[in-house]
This record gives C-alpha cells, sequence and structure tokens, in this order.
C-alpha cells in the first residue's frame, strides 16, 4: 500500500458524525446533580435518625463503611441513586467513542508521557540530587556539611547581634608578623654580633628571640581579645585551664627572650661605658661612665623590644574575633560552601546535559501527539471536557453525601444524648463502640466507592451492547 492510500485510510479510519458527538457530549456537560431541598432532607435526616434510635433496641450493627442502616439508605436512596442519571449519559458518549477507542487512548498515553517529561524537567534539580545522594557518597557528606555549616554559623550571627566573625587573612596577618620579627632582628643583631663575635651564632639568637617576640605578641593579643571566651568564667574550666597554661608558656618565653636581650645589651653597654675607658678605648659618652648609666642605656634600649611585642599584641588583637568559636564557624561554613559549591557547578553541568535530552523527547512526543490529534482532535477535546466534568460532578457528590452523612451522624447520637437512650454500636472489625467513641468515628464515603458507582454502569453497557450486536449478527 502506497504512503498516500495510508494516510487516507487512517483518515477514514476516524471519520465520525461531529454533530453527532457534540451533542451526546453536551449532555454529559450539561448534567448535574439534582440534591433535594436542603432544609427539608434535614428535617428527614433527622426524623429517620430519631426512629432508628428508639427502635435499636440497644445496639445498631453498623455496615462495612461504618454507617448505621438508616443512614446509609437514606443516602443510597435520596443521593446515590441519581448517579444512574449520569451512568445513561455517560454511556452514550461512551459508546459513541468506543471505535477509536485506540486513538483516543494512544492520544492519552502521549499526552501523559508529555506531562510526565515536563515535570521530570521542572523536578530536574530535586530528582538528580536525590539520586546523587545515592549514588555519590563525597556529594552527600558535601551536602549535609555545607548546611550543618551554615545552620551552625546563621545561628552564631544572630547571637552576636548580626555581625559577621572575623576571619584571620593569614595573606596579611603572617607577614605582618614576619615584619615585626624582622624589625626584632634589626634592634638586637648588633648587640648579639658584638658580644659573639660569631656572625652565624649571633643569627641564630637573633631568631630565636624574633619568633619568641612574635609568638608572644600574637598569643598575648589573641588572649587579651578573646579573654571571656577563652579565659573568662564563662568559659568551660577545661578550655580556661588550657589556656591559663598556654599564657603562662607564653609569658615565661617572652621573659626568657627579654632576659637574653637585657644580658647581651648590659654586656654591650658595660664594654662602651666602662670597660673600653679602662682599656684605652673610645668612650662615646666621654668619661668613664657608672654602672647606673649602663642600666639606664640597657633599660631605655630594651623599651624599642617592649614597643614592637606591644605593637605585634596590637595587630593580633585587631586581626582576631572576640569569639574564636565564631570565627571558626565562619572558617567551616566557608569551606564547606566552597567544597559543595564545585558539587553545584558539577551539577548544573549535569543538569543542562539531561535538560536538552528532556526537551528532545518532549518536541518529539509533542510532534506526534500533534499528528494524532490532527486525526480525531473533536474527539479527543470532547473526551477531555467529559472527563473533567466527571471530576466536578464526583468531587460535588461527595463533598454532600460526607456532610450529610456527618449530619445524620449528629442528629442520631443528640437524640441518644438527649433521651439518654442506652445504645452502642457494633462494627465488624473495632467490635463495640460507645456514643462517644462512634462520635470520632470516620463516616465519609469512601472515594473509591463513588466512583465505582460513576463508571460501572458504562460498562456494564457497553457488555450488553456488545450482546445485542452478536444476537443480531446471528438473527
Amino acid at each position: 500500500m502506497q504512503s498516500k492510500e495510508k494516510d487516507k485510510y487512517r483518515d477514514d479510519a476516524v471519520t465520525i458524525d461531529d454533530a453527532e458527538v457534540r451533542k451526546v457530549a453536551e449532555k454529559c456537560l450539561a448534567f448535574r446533580w439534582s440534591f433535594p431541598d436542603e432544609a427539608a432532607f434535614r428535617n428527614e435526616l433527622r426524623e429517620t435518625a430519631a426512629q432508628e434510635a428508639r427502635t435499636a433496641q440497644g445496639q445498631i450493627v453498623l455496615t462495612e463503611h461504618g454507617h448505621t442502616p438508616e443512614m446509609e439508605g437514606l443516602i443510597f436512596s435520596r443521593l446515590l441513586r441519581q448517579t444512574a442519571g449520569w451512568v445513561e449519559v455517560k454511556t452514550a458518549f461512551t459508546n459513541i467513542l468506543a471505535p477509536h477507542s485506540k486513538l483516543l487512548e494512544e492520544t492519552a498515553n502521549l499526552k501523559e508521557e508529555k506531562a510526565s517529561l515536563q515535570d521530570q524537567r521542572v523536578n530536574l534539580k530535586q530528582s538528580l540530587t536525590a539520586e546523587w545522594e545515592e549514588t555519590k557518597s563525597e556529594f552527600k557528606a558535601a551536602r549535609r556539611e555545607a548546611a550543618n555549616a551554615e545552620d551552625e554559623y546563621e545561628k552564631l550571627y544572630e547571637r552576636h547581634g548580626n555581625r559577621h566573625a572575623k576571619i584571620v587573612k593569614l595573606g596579611i596577618y603572617l607577614p605582618t608578623l614576619a615584619l615585626i620579627g624582622m624589625v626584632e632582628w634589626l634592634i638586637n643583631w648588633e648587640a648579639a654580633n658584638a658580644l659573639f663575635a660569631q656572625p652565624y651564632l649571633a643569627a641564630g639568637i637573633v631568631i630565636v628571640v624574633a619568633m619568641a617576640v612574635a609568638a608572644a605578641s600574637h598569643e598575648h593579643g589573641t588572649l587579651a581579645k578573646q579573654w571571656s571566651h577563652r579565659c573568662g568564667f564563662a568559659a568551660p574550666p577545661g578550655i580556661r585551664s588550657r589556656n591559663y597554661t598556654a599564657l603562662g608558656f607564653t609569658t615565661l618565653l617572652f621573659i626568657a627572650a627579654m632576659t637574653l636581650v637585657g644580658y647581651m645589651r648590659y654586656k654591650l653597654a658595660f664594654n662602651d661605658l666602662v670597660g673600653a675607658s679602662a682599656f684605652g678605648g673610645d668612650n662615646p659618652f666621654g668619661a668613664r661612665g657608672s654602672i647606673g648609666e649602663v642600666y639606664t642605656a640597657v633599660a631605655m634600649t630594651l623599651m624599642g623590644n617592649l614597643i614592637v611585642w606591644l605593637l605585634g599584641a596590637m595587630v593580633a588583637y585587631w586581626f582576631h574575633d572576640s569569639d574564636p568559636g565564631f570565627a571558626e564557624a565562619r572558617e567551616r561554613h566557608l569551606k564547606a560552601s566552597k567544597i559543595f559549591e564545585t558539587w553545584s557547578r558539577r551539577m548544573e553541568k549535569a543538569i543542562r546535559e539531561r535538560e536538552q535530552r528532556l526537551t528532545m523527547q518532549i518536541e518529539e512526543v509533542e510532534n506526534t501527539l500533534n499528528s494524532r490529534m490532527k486525526q480525531g482532535r473533536l474527539l479527543v477535546d470532547m473526551s477531555e471536557q467529559v472527563q473533567e466534568q466527571e471530576k466536578m460532578l464526583f468531587g460535588r457528590l461527595k463533598e454532600v453525601v460526607d456532610e450529610n452523612l456527618k449530619t445524620y451522624r449528629r442528629a442520631l447520637l443528640g437524640l441518644i444524648k438527649a433521651e439518654n437512650l442506652s445504645v452502642s454500636f457494633l462494627d465488624m472489625e473495632k467490635g463495640e463502640l460507645k456514643s462517644l467513641e462512634y462520635e470520632s468515628y470516620p463516616v465519609e464515603m469512601p472515594g473509591e466507592f463513588l466512583k465505582k458507582r460513576m463508571e460501572f454502569g458504562p460498562l456494564i453497557e457497553r457488555r450488553a451492547s456488545k450482546h445485542r450486536k452478536s444476537e443480531e449478527v446471528v438473527a
């Protein structure tokens, strides 16, 4: 068969009387429930409930849905019986579409596939995140660490008055301490070199002193800024003890360095002020100096070392945050965010790739769907409208049925309490229920039951139609 003949055959296969389809579909779309008058029906509910309570003889056996016999009978006879009207109009519409059920089914499947692909594209990030959570342990750990670090830092951020913690910028802080150590070296170099007359030994001693002063400046300045959190009474005893120990060792180190510097300065000043005159050397102060002048010279030169130490302590004080835990939390937050950001970039790339594939699949399905829709657009449109109508009718019916079931139960239990009747309710699964227990018992009509009532009729009608057609063929 040629391609044109195939197209003609396909078009002829769905030929249908549009007017007939519209006529039957309009009956479905115009269908509405015929609910009884609300006031009159409520009175009938109360009267039936009163009669059932008085004639119960102490016990009422509940149906499978938790309803009393009269409750269910009244709801079925006055509300659910009219579902037969919907079954009738829906059956006519179903029968007229029966020869084209394959086309409608294929179209519905394509629409579901398109909707599914679109949902996948919309929820691509969530689904990919869940997939990576299961398959990539490193991603899962990085994501959890980033979330925990952010949560911890946000709490501390609010606790500190919505200010960000200071983070020590090592690229600036360490060179600054090194510069301070270099200044300390320059101050002490002349005395050490003159005293020991060994350049390498003098350089080693000067470097050690410079490192000691820099370390003392760092520790003293940091402790001064963070005293309340590290050494104050608010700090835990263990942390307070460790920091006091560190303060003691640092101070001892600083004292030892200053003692060594003082000794070198004393020897240098003694030789210059006292010893030089005795051995015929030149005394810069002229006459032979006294020991008091030696001590004064040493003290004044040591002031330079103290200024260097104080300057380093001030730098440490400025660079550090008052709460070390706050600063650590921010460093952890930034580090975790940076690691997770790398994973996020990888995820964005994977999302773009999958999004492109899904877009191509959606376009292919949409093209196929449009081709199918051209063959029977009227059938598809009318079928969708009838389905929406059925959903609306179902929702409205369930709402009214559930409301009247609860009204009936309130009337029944109210009369039992008012007349002090001894009535219990027997449920096949839960056993005997008192009035208060039945008051909280669910009495809503199951949605599956209502749907069966609204869908079962067309199935019976189709079977009957096929049976009639078979009889006509035989005849």
